[in-house]
């Protein structure tokens, strides 16, 4: 009989996959590319991952679990405004924390791959979606009428999703924090002037 597996093992290489694709492309990750890196052979790869396209989603959905941590014993609908807002910066500005900046950029790489590599699959489309409909659902809480809802919503998750990516690229913390709170107060305001009968943008 052979060595049993070690339940150990894929945790440990996926790891150290994140660790290298982080400062890599992940739209040239293969089973050969990574084996070279990593000092394993193809064989371990495949037999912990399997397909290419298991390994890139075991890498997304570790990628992606700093956003569903935010999520963790909140009740997001039933928030007020102001515990909405405390809660978004308090979020965001953990997201911008050294660790998560790997997760981030590779979710912002696999977004923009997702409509011309089948392999890269949908999660980050997946997840962008599950954010949209988590702050419609706030809004109509918050009496925005059925209208303005899914503009307001997606206002939101881009200043969310979009102030991240500008901070891969400045890397300007304090700006980036400033930028964001801007979005909030923004936000506030597209709000009370909605529900004030006021259109989310003149047309």
């Amino acid at each position: 009989m052979g060595r049993p597996a070690n339940p150990n093992r894929r945790p440990e290489l996926l790891s150290q996959i994140l660790e290298h694709v982080a400062t890599s492309s992940l739209s040239r990750v293969t089973f050969r590319s990574l084996a070279g890196a990593l000092g394993v052979s193809t064989y371990v790869l495949v037999y912990h991952f399997g397909s290419r396209r298991d390994l890139i989603d075991a890498i997304l959905d570790e990628s992606v679990r700093m956003r569903r941590e935010a999520l963790e014993g909140v009740d997001v609908e039933a928030l007020s405004r102001e515990e909405m807002l405390a809660w978004m910066r308090e979020a965001f500005i953990t997201s911008l924390e050294p660790r998560h900046l790997p997760g981030i950029r590779l979710q912002f790489e696999a977004g923009s791959l997702e409509s011309i590599d089948p392999d890269i699959g949908t999660r980050i489309t997946d997840s962008y979606a599950v954010w949209n409909e988590l702050f419609a659902g706030w809004l109509r809480r918050q009496d925005v009428p059925e209208t303005e809802v899914d503009r307001l919503a997606l206002h939101i998750t881009n200043c969310l999703f979009g102030t991240q990516f500008g901070y891969l690229i400045s890397g300007d913390r304090a700006a980036t924090i400033d930028v964001f709170d801007i979005a909030l107060a923004t936000t506030v305001g597209q709000i009370d002037a909605v529900r004030a009968g006021i259109p989310a943008v003149t047309k």
